[in-house]
Order: structure tokens, then sequence, then C-alpha cells
């Protein structure tokens, strides 16, 4: 794992959480919260951008899209040996043609991840054929997470064949009371109409 083999991660990481150089990190692996946030950031300062093609929190929610959902052989770092190839591959069941099922499903998803907060579906906008989903519940302190959210969505719909770009539009680590995300749905008849039947959001 990057974070345990760096030369600087006791530079990286507070003395009380050097117990988790004992032992693999996982970026879905499960942590006390204000450990996790300290870590995944040490984390994220340790990877080249160049390296992973961009903006190192895309490369994260590709990756655990890829190998939970996507039941992908991929490794977050190069140390990483972890075993969870396919664990939520029933979530990708369904089809393009289903947008409906598709986004009640990414719903269920957050609680595979966390065991506080929910992701709610809250609207849609017609003239952007976007979706709008509100995390309520949970604080995230790190701006660069809110976006993985996103990109996440983004691979996981890729996956089934839904082309999506989302949008942060509220988040937590700037001071909103919420996140909030835009999807916006490539233009199909299933997508449009799935949009039109959601509740019109209002900027």
């Amino acid at each position: 794992m990057a974070l345990k083999q760096h030369p600087d991660r006791e530079k990286l990481v507070p003395r009380n959480l050097w117990k988790y150089f004992e032992a693999p990190m996982l970026v879905s692996g499960w942590y006390p919260e204000r450990d996790y946030w300290v870590l995944i950031e040490a984390l994220v300062k340790t990877m080249d951008p160049a390296s992973v093609g961009g903006d190192v929190w895309r490369y994260f929610a590709k990756f655990s899209a890829q190998r939970d959902i996507g039941g992908q052989q991929v490794r977050a770092t190069a140390g990483d040996n972890s075993n969870h190839k396919g664990v939520y591959r029933h979530f990708a069941n369904g089809s393009a043609l289903d947008p409906e099922g598709f986004f009640l499903r990414a719903t269920r998803l957050w609680g595979q991840y966390h065991d506080t907060g929910r992701l709610d579906i809250v609207g849609g906008r017609r003239e952007t054929n976007g979706v709008v989903m509100r995390l309520v519940g949970f604080v995230i302190p790190i701006e660069g997470f809110v976006r993985l959210q996103g990109y996440y969505l983004e691979e996981y719909g890729r996956l089934i064949g839904i082309e999506i770009a989302s949008t942060v539009t509220r988040s937590t680590a700037t001071g909103d009371a919420f996140c909030e995300w835009e999807h916006r749905l490539a233009r199909t008849a299933a997508t449009e109409a799935y949009v039109e039947s959601l509740p019109p959001m209002k900027d």
C-alpha cells in the first residue's frame, strides 16, 4: 500500500494513526470516520495525478466501481492485495433502459459503504436532463471526496450503459448544510421520461 510504504508516512499521518501501517488500508474499507478522513487525504497526497490519468479522486472512484460492482480485478495502489472483487456485483443488474431502477440502486449503495447518512433523489431538471441527489445526515469534510461520489456514479452508470456527467452543486466541505449533485443524463427516450417523472427542481 502506497501510504504504508511511503518514506514520509509518519509526517503525513499523526502518531495515533500509525497503527494502520501494520495492516493494508483499503479505499473502500471500514474505519472510524475521523481516522478515515485523515488516512484517505494522506493517501491522496502520496499519489502522482499524472500516473493515474489526472484527478486522483476520479481514479479512486473508477477503481472502486470497477472492482466492487464490475467485478474487475483492479488495485487501488501498488500494494493493494485486497480481495473485494465483485462484492456488490448484484448492483450491476439492470439496463440502460431503466434509469429509475439504476438511481434507486444508487441510493441503496450508499449504505453498503457507510453506516450513517442517507442518499435521496430529490428532483429532476428537464433543461439539462439531470437528476438531483442529496446526501443528508452525513458531513463530508474533504472537497475531493465530494467529487468522488459523483465520479463513482458516472462509472457505475458506464458499467451498465448509462452515460452520466456529474456536477457537485452543494458541499459540506465548503460550508453547505448537505451535499448535492446533479447527474446529467445522455438524452434518450428512457432518461427523458424518467427526469420528467421527478419533481422539477428550481435553482
